[in-house]
């Protein structure tokens, strides 16, 4: 499918069809935004990472297969398989784990910028694999991504009081991003003539697989017991809108455009996360918070329909 970024001429697609996998991006992010609060809000009755996670990718790859049954689905072969596997372990496995882990040790609003580094490390890894090409204008747009995170919620990520006590909660978030980066850097061509649904499924079981013996070891019996009413309600958002649904979309988008141009997206989602956090929690935003907005919004338009 044609994109802003490379359609020209008579053989352009038609508008509506064009801004299609951005869309798709655009509301897979929003919701990711909003999961962010109901982590925080689960994490804070029972702090069991992967049982949550566990939970959340395995009911999501539930809601998945049904549509599977509905199609012809033709089975990639073994090595697709095997690497969708391997990129839904850094994704769906390591990338939570390692987020969780730090925010032990660092506030999340810290780790929403390293978060933002996400776009860079995808363009430079998709370079280095001959997946994706380097230009000025995409590094511009991740750095005004960048910055516009930084504005809406940087000043109580540096804040004097939110001092860690070492770099451990840094590096292990930043070898998250490395996770996500390499996840998108390696899947938008692998999905390329494929079902989106399938290798999704497949990624996230992978990753699920990966999760349920650290899972096990937190007594995931004893916090599903433990959960109540409210926490089973976001866990359903968790794992429908904001990982089956969400993730779909994503997947779509990462299949239709390339690697930089639907990475570029993903720093809206902690904005949007703060957003979701004043308005459902009451917590504090940032003066400069619609400003950082305006700066993470420009940098997809910016990439993604720019003059020709």
């Amino acid at each position: 499918m044609a994109s802003p970024e490379n359609s020209t001429g008579s053989d352009a697609a038609p508008l509506s069809t064009v801004l299609l996998p951005h869309l798709a991006l655009l509301l897979s992010v929003v919701a990711l935004g909003l999961s962010f609060v109901g982590i925080r809000a689960i994490m804070a009755d029972e702090d069991a990472a992967a049982s949550l996670g566990f939970l959340r990718y395995g009911i999501a790859t539930l809601l998945l297969l049904p549509f599977l049954w509905r199609r012809r689905v033709i089975m990639p072969p073994l090595r697709i398989i095997a690497m969708v596997a391997l990129l839904g372990i850094l994704q769906f496995g390591l990338f939570h784990l390692f987020v969780n882990t730090a925010l032990e040790d660092i506030p999340a609003s810290r780790g929403a910028v390293i978060f933002a580094l996400i776009p860079i490390m995808t363009m430079l890894i998709a370079a280095l694999a001959g997946r994706d090409t380097l230009t000025g204008i995409k590094l511009f747009a991740a750095f005004l991504s960048i910055i516009g995170v930084s504005l809406a919620i940087g000043e109580k990520a540096f804040a004097s009081e939110a001092a860690a006590t070492g770099w451990t909660g840094e590096l292990l978030f930043f070898m998250a991003v490395c996770c996500g980066a390499t996840y998108n850097a390696f899947s938008s061509r692998l999905m390329q003539n494929r079902s989106v649904v399938l290798l999704t499924i497949i990624g996230m079981s992978a990753g699920t697989l990966v999760i349920f013996p650290v899972a096990y070891g937190e007594g995931i019996a004893e916090v599903i017991l433990y959960y109540d009413l409210r926490d089973w309600l976001w866990i359903a958002y968790l794992a429908g809108p904001a990982a089956a649904f969400s993730l779909f979309l994503f997947n779509w988008g990462l299949q239709q455009l390339s690697p930089s141009q639907a990475a570029i997206y993903v720093p809206i989602a902690p904005i949007m996360a703060a957003a979701f956090g004043a308005l459902i929690l009451g917590e504090h935003l940032s003066n400069l918070f619609l400003v950082g907005l305006a700066c993470a919004v420009a940098g997809p338009v910016i990439m993604n329909w720019r003059r020709r």
